[in-house]
């Protein structure tokens, strides 16, 4: 008990020279969730529920949000602990290192999804005839001088992405002049249960922000910690509100789902006399933010290293992931719809490991802490 205290100490002073602000803390939890998904959720939810779907995504903000919180009320009982030491605390050591490796691996399987996708994107729309293993390597350039920058570097980056990609979503609203609101109505068109039904989908779209585990402990603030995840989660709500609300009003309910990416393809009625093809610099913008996307993933898989093997800044894995998810483009590239079947592989995996985990553990830990104050009194 002695050992881990003392460690806990240390741990928060060499913390504190790498604070991130309640900004940070706000905007890495928010670069984290808006990734691949955003291109085709519109016509993911118009396949289910038609344009009733902008429901489903304030449903998945709502259940979201309670995870959130669980996350943040967990660790605001031990501020100068990390995940791991709570983790071992109230799980012990075997249980609590062997949910370090479910997360680890889970962490790992959906960045390696991400990068995957990224690399079809940009030899789909940008680089036709050129080497997976080179488009990978171009991608993974600037995610890897973020890695190791250390956690600092992230939160910092994660800030100059946001602001640097804020035009991309307002862009979206240009076609809105061709919009048709009859679209839109009725309202409710088919009652609420093809709305439940969209609501798993919406959950997948928000997973991104478990980084708050790991960037809890350098929150320089911690008692806005709850405050922030609830701002960072609300701006992806209005994110992702604005570009479905965009696709449902600018495409037919019909049309709409036969689209690949219909986020994309409002992009293509945009044009300018010296541009011809708007999407190509669209989509360039974009792979900033989904290097954004993959990093906290990344941070989260060398962070468990760290914390199994009971080094705080080892260096090793940060230098070592990249090159496997290079060398992973050597052994096999999977098509489109292979990563389809993944995704909905990804999918239950989320469930369990960044909805269903932090509300059942929030839950033991308060549970467990009146326990003991009952038998204390």
């Amino acid at each position: 008990m002695k050992q881990s205290q003392s460690r806990q100490e240390e741990y928060m002073n060499k913390s504190k020279k790498r604070e991130i602000t309640l900004l940070q803390y706000i905007l890495g939890i928010n670069t984290a969730q808006v990734g691949t998904n955003i291109l085709r959720l519109p016509a993911d939810l118009a396949g289910v529920a038609s344009t009733d779907g902008w429901i489903a995504i304030i449903g998945g903000w709502i259940i979201t949000l309670i995870a959130s919180l669980c996350m943040v009320g967990v660790m605001a009982k031990h501020p100068g602990a990390t995940i791991y030491d709570v983790l071992t605390r109230y799980l012990g050591k075997w249980v609590g290192r062997t949910w370090i490796l479910v997360w680890m691996a889970s962490a790992l399987f959906i960045a390696v999804v991400i990068c995957y996708r990224v690399v079809i994107l940009i030899k789909v729309f940008i680089l036709s005839n050129t080497p997976h293993f080179l488009l990978a390597l171009i991608f993974l350039i600037p995610v890897c001088m973020v890695l190791w920058g250390g956690i600092r570097i992230l939160a910092r980056y994660s800030q100059f992405i946001f602001f640097f990609t804020l035009g991309l979503p307002i862009l979206l609203l240009i076609p809105l002049k061709d919009a048709e609101w009859i679209y839109m109505l009725p309202v409710l068109k088919e009652g609420w249960l093809p709305i439940l039904h969209a609501v798993p989908l919406t959950i997948v779209s928000f997973v991104g922000f478990e980084i708050a585990w790991i960037l809890y402990p350098y929150l320089k603030n911690k008692q806005a910690a709850a405050k922030g995840i609830i701002i960072a989660n609300s701006i992806t709500l209005l994110v992702y509100l604005q570009i479905t609300l965009s696709c449902f009003l600018y495409f037919s309910p019909d049309e709409l789902p036969e689209f690949l990416w219909p986020t994309l393809a409002l992009v293509k009625p945009i044009q300018f006399p010296f541009l011809e093809r708007f999407e190509i610099i669209f989509v360039s913008f974009y792979m900033f933010t989904l290097s954004a996307v993959i990093l906290p993933f990344l941070f989260i898989v060398t962070k468990n290293i760290n914390y199994f093997f009971n080094k705080r800044n080892w260096q090793l894995p940060p230098y070592i992931l990249p090159l496997l998810l290079l060398v992973s483009f050597l052994i096999y590239i999977p098509t489109y719809s292979q990563l389809q079947v993944v995704n909905k592989f990804w999918s239950q995996i989320a469930y369990i490991v960044s909805y269903t985990f932090p509300i059942l553990f929030y839950l033991y830990v308060t549970l467990s802490a009146r326990w003991k104050n009952r038998k204390t009194i």
